[in-house]
């Protein structure tokens, strides 16, 4: 290959990067203008020592700070596709609750940004995962099961093996990820459980427990006891004869 040839794709790649980049430039500043724009203004009404955060000590240039700041979370915004006004009111809710007056790091509030299953009025990450090992424990011993649907579908989607087989740190890991990936995927799936009627009660077990007497919590642990032992006493039999 000729020096020259050489010259002329070296000027051809430069080209190249300069339209790439003036693409994302104008992409980012269109972002900003629509969004971050928005976002800064509605979060130093929330939180009243943002002026610190952003302060700029260059007399000449006041919004100097700010600006780069904008910059740097719009990039972050455009990273994480954080990109839709459900997403930011989400992110703006947990700011009016943030217990501090400064501004949180761009990270945080794009934390903040993603719900949790909480925020969509659902159980816990790991209550969910209680209600389902509770559910397919009592479905196993034939024993009656008031769990919501919500986590009836999910048991579904759980692939158990994955779950029970985990010994070490990297498979309980691998575990948690995917019966989180699960629950989320059920979640933003647009999945509707079956509206409560007159008719019929769709109840958990833990607002039936609510409702029970002391008495009655005590009674109902005692029928839960023996039910064990019989399946025990049962098990053993089993052993035995084989």
């Amino acid at each position: 290959m000729t020096s020259s040839n050489l010259k002329s794709m070296k000027e051809l790649v430069n080209n190249l990067n300069i339209t790439e980049h003036k693409e994302k430039d104008i992409l980012v500043d269109a972002f900003a203008k629509n969004v971050i724009n928005k976002v800064f203004k509605e979060l130093s009404l929330i939180l009243p020592a943002w002026k610190y955060a952003w302060k700029s000590n260059d007399p000449q240039n006041p919004d100097k700070v700010l600006n780069a700041a904008k910059q740097q979370w719009t990039k972050a915004f455009i990273e994480n596709d954080i990109c839709t006004v459900e997403q930011i009111s989400y992110g703006f809710a947990k700011a009016r609750r943030y217990e501090s007056d400064f501004v949180p790091s761009c990270g945080k509030f794009i934390s903040w940004c993603n719900p949790t299953p909480e925020d969509l009025g659902y159980p816990s990450e790991q209550k969910a995962l209680m209600m389902c090992i509770t559910h397919r424990n009592k479905l196993k011993m034939n024993m009656p099961t008031n769990t919501r649907q919500l986590i009836v579908e999910l048991c579904k989607n759980v692939n158990w093996w994955l779950m029970s087989a985990a010994s070490n740190q990297a498979e309980h890991k691998k575990a948690e990820d995917h019966f989180k990936s699960e629950y989320m995927a059920l979640i933003n799936s647009g999945y509707q459980e079956p509206i409560e009627t007159n008719d019929k009660r769709l109840e958990s077990s833990e607002v039936v427990i609510e409702r029970m007497s002391k008495q009655q919590v005590k009674d109902k642990k005692t029928r839960g006891l023996n039910v064990m032992n019989e399946v025990r006493q049962r098990l053993a039999k089993y052993k035995l004869n084989n």
